[in-house]
């Protein structure tokens, strides 16, 4: 006897439904493999935006900028106010330059001799040392000593943002007698691992970012880090875009950054805790890169330190909230007295 099924409607229906379904899957894999493809393409064949050291050094040298050699590479810096007044030297942080610190240096140079560096790697500055045979630390230990030897700097007012920061409260322990005040903006200083992660910078430590990195940054990438790093779109000019993207495809500088993300080198919290002049610490409440949660602790951690929280301000309070800042830093640097 032979026994015939007759598939029901819901069978019917169901592989109907299957057939749709392996389709719509196989349009989608088609879709993601092309666009795979394209990326690739893009990566592989696009135009590189790398920049020479001249062309950037042209384009962004400033009236006020010096050039001194170091190493066989050549550092930059800005110089302004009346060099017979306390000397301020501003520090910028990790991607930064010199320029973050433009807008302020404007606002007190009538008081103070102002100095706003590159450091080596980032602005116009070389990093003139051979990666895997010195350390980061070693480094610009190094170069802090030549820039106050060079400079004739005997002593200072310190101030640095993120990274420079960090690299005001190194200077501070390398030279105590020189640095009488420190000023520390959204500073680096603990928890590395867990800031690098906030800023996205360790992205820097897979070899497809390092890959495309070769042929340096577009535009918008740059775009998407400056809107992380302020609170406000306020900041976001096509001219501060095109100038941070050009100092990041400075030949060179990006693969300092790439080296300098993927460092491991652990810092010395207990230099901030032996920092014996007075402290000013200033910053954003709704910082994104480091949170506003380390003021706090860099002010239990430096007896006699002041603190001031600016609302609706990111990372960059020197940037964003200049003229309070003017006003706090003047107050702070003038006041001769030892902070209570």
């Amino acid at each position: 006897m032979l026994l015939v099924v007759t598939p029901t409607k819901n069978q019917n229906k169901n592989r109907i439904l299957a057939a749709l379904h392996f389709k719509m899957l196989r349009k989608i894999a088609s879709l993601l493999l092309l666009f795979l493809v394209f990326v690739l393409a893009y990566i592989l064949f696009r135009k590189d935006l790398t920049l020479t050291k001249a062309e950037v050094k042209a384009r962004y040298t400033l009236p006020n900028s010096h050039f001194i050699n170091w190493k066989d590479g050549e550092l930059h810096y800005t110089e302004s106010g009346n060099d017979s007044n306390m000397t301020v030297l501003m520090i910028h942080g990790f991607g930064g330059s010199n320029r973050d610190f433009y807008v302020l240096d404007s606002l007190i140079n009538n008081h103070y001799h102002v100095i706003r560096i590159d450091l080596p790697g980032f602005g116009l500055s070389d990093f003139p040392f051979t990666y895997g045979k010195t350390t980061l630390h070693y480094a610009y230990a190094e170069y802090f000593s030549f820039i106050l030897d060079t400079l004739h700097i005997d002593s200072c007012f310190v101030m640095g943002n993120s990274l420079g920061g960090l690299m005001s409260i190194e200077l501070t322990a390398q030279h105590p007698d020189k640095v009488k005040r420190l000023v520390l903006f959204n500073s680096a200083g603990y928890d590395l691992k867990e800031v690098m992660k906030s800023a996205n910078a360790h992205v820097f430590r897979y070899w497809p970012v390092k890959f495309f990195m070769k042929k340096g940054l577009p535009e918008f990438i740059t775009k998407a880090g400056i809107i992380r790093v302020a609170y406000s779109n306020r900041l976001l000019t096509a001219e501060k875009i095109k100038r941070v993207n050009s100092f990041w495809n400075r030949e060179g500088n990006l693969k300092h950054i790439v080296e300098m993300a993927n460092s491991n080198e652990p810092f010395d919290v207990s230099k901030i805790r032996n920092i014996a002049c007075p402290v000013l610490i200033v910053w954003g409440k709704q910082d994104k890169i480091i949170n506003v949660k380390y003021a706090e602790r860099f002010h239990q951690d430096i007896k006699g330190s002041r603190i001031i929280i600016y609302d609706s301000c990111g990372h960059v309070p020197m940037m964003e909230k200049p003229l309070k800042v003017q006003h706090d830093v003047i107050e702070f640097l003038s006041n001769t007295s030892r902070l209570n």
